[in-house]
């Protein structure tokens, strides 16, 4: 029988990656980045601007021109074929 991967094995690894990534978007010229991340209630965010009234709230981002672009989910799934038999 296989072995099964834990899905969560690498987790905390891979957000410290995630923030470091933001972190260096943050540093090039013409970009503000705000990261977000829950996990079991508890939230980690990050902000590239170090001002407590910098903020992005929703109903701004919902109502910022030119339109944001929302990524979801779904936007990176990849459909899992499987071959004909």
């Amino acid at each position: 029988m296989a072995k099964r991967r834990n899905p969560y094995k690498g987790a905390s690894g891979r957000k410290i990656t995630l923030v470091k990534k933001a972190h260096e978007l943050g540093q090039l010229p013409g970009f503000e980045v705000a990261l977000f991340i829950r996990r079991r209630g508890r939230v980690t965010s990050y902000r590239s601007i170090d001002d407590e009234t910098w903020w992005p709230v929703k109903a701004e981002i919902d109502f910022a021109y030119p339109m944001p672009t929302n990524l979801l989910p779904h936007h990176f799934e990849v459909e899992q074929h499987v071959p004909a038999q």
